[in-house]
């Protein structure tokens, strides 16, 4: 009797690498920080005001130093080691959180307090989040970048999104002291975990030619003026960036307008309370993580033009429905829905960053984009406020409609972006089978 030939091998995932699972974990910290923060600022700013634009304004303090402090932020990565960086930057954040968190205990807080410290505290994040996806590139090879991806924006959104906010918003019921104080120890941690990092890539060689330096591209012999001249020029040379750039800023201006009172449409329109508020929020992640889950087969099937462009534009879409039918079921399930979008629409998109653009760019490239585009975010939280004067739920279709229409008009920013992402990712598969 014939012997039946053996069966052959399953092939395992490629693993990712002890650097890129402690850079994930320092990540998913941050982000749980940045979720805890950004569920209890808005409610202890709520108990200090009742007035709608005075609660949006902690929105704009949240994103003016993108505008203020990014473009310096990415000379910064680009001349120093960006996972040093990270240490610095989260133990700056920690100390700041632990003092709010010490005159919050003491009855002392104001609104001005509370913006003050958020604007410190995302000044540091103007370097922590882009030396988070920018290292990506440097610690995992390029075929696994989308993976990569997926892991990092699953992780941020269940940290962030799904147990930060209703964990948040359940400790604030007992002391509002309580979701403070874990922020700071959130940060404090991260920059623990990123010394980690510092260490182990010390021990490795990095994954991809390209990603070999820490930054360095630019000479500190050169002062900033020229370095920032280099980043701006770049993305305003590039015609696919640029649009992307608006794209981008359009739609994080319409996401303000709406989110930037969100504290307010959710307790007065929906009836949703302060205990609660963190779990109407964690819909979103329900979402996010099922848009992880599927990002990449997603972007197999259709292409990614259409995850991207579909992704943009559905965001508006659920703010719209939420503006139209204010009631707890249906606004819960746009919310979530969103996260969905947006998951699957960064992840797709992010891949543009770590290979189009070059790695000593990259720093100065990316303060550049979120300058323009999250530095026009404060002008949609001020207009969110301004509606919501009028009536809380003409934020959501104002700032939809905004999501929407930029989608129709950068739509070949968007196409080409795609494009020329998926041409760099062959090309970096085909480099990497040559060197075998």
């Amino acid at each position: 009797m014939a012997t039946p030939p053996p069966a052959s091998p399953v092939a395992r995932p490629v693993p990712l690498g002890g650097a890129f699972h402690r850079l994930w974990a320092a990540g998913t910290l941050t982000n749980l920080g940045d979720g805890m923060l950004t569920t209890a600022l808005p409610l202890v700013a709520a108990t200090l005001t009742h007035d709608p634009l005075a609660v949006s304004a902690l929105a704009a303090a949240r994103f003016l130093p993108w505008l203020l402090v990014a473009p310096l932020a990415g000379v910064l990565l680009d001349r120093v080691d960006r996972v040093r960086a990270m240490v610095v930057s989260n133990g700056i954040a920690a100390a700041v959180v632990a003092l709010l968190a010490a005159v919050i205990a003491s009855g002392n807080a104001t609104t001005g307090l509370l913006y003050a410290a958020l604007f410190l505290v995302v000044c540091c994040e103007t370097v922590t989040d882009p030396a988070t996806r920018i290292t990506v590139s440097r610690v995992v090879p390029g075929r696994l970048l989308d993976r990569a991806n997926s892991r990092l924006e699953g992780s941020r959104l269940i940290a962030q999104d799904c147990v930060a906010t209703p964990v948040a918003g359940v400790l604030f019921a007992v002391a509002a002291v309580l979701p403070v104080a874990g922020v700071a120890l959130s940060y404090a941690l991260c920059g623990v975990l990123a010394a980690t990092v510092v260490v182990l890539l010390r021990r490795t060689p990095v994954a991809d030619a390209d990603a070999a330096g820490p930054g360095g591209g630019a000479d500190p012999a050169q002062g900033l003026l020229r370095p920032l001249r280099e980043g701006f020029g770049y993305v305003l040379g590039h015609r696919p960036m640029r649009g992307l750039m608006f794209n981008n800023a359009a739609t994080m201006a319409g996401m303000q307008t709406a989110t930037s009172v969100m504290v307010l449409y959710v307790q007065r329109e929906l009836g949703v309370g302060a205990v609660l508020y963190g779990v109407f929020l964690a819909t979103v992640a329900i979402g996010g993580v099922a848009g992880s889950l599927v990002v990449a087969r997603l972007v197999a099937a259709v292409g990614r033009r259409a995850v991207m462009a579909g992704g943009y534009a559905g965001m508006g879409v659920c703010l719209v429905l939420m503006g139209l039918f204010p009631q707890v079921w249906i606004a819960g399930a746009a919310w979530a829905l969103l996260g969905f979008c947006m998951t699957t629409s960064n992840i797709a998109g992010s891949l543009f960053f770590q290979t189009v653009v070059p790695d000593h760019l990259r720093g100065r490239v990316s303060a550049v984009f979120r300058t323009v585009g999250w530095g026009l975010a404060p002008l949609g939280a001020l207009l969110g406020g301004l509606l919501g004067r009028i009536d809380l739920v003409l934020p959501c279709l104002v700032g939809g409609l905004v999501m929407v229409g930029a989608v129709v008009v950068f739509w070949k920013a968007i196409a080409e972006g795609a494009r020329l992402s998926d041409e760099a990712l062959a090309r970096l598969g085909t480099e990497a089978a040559g060197g075998r």
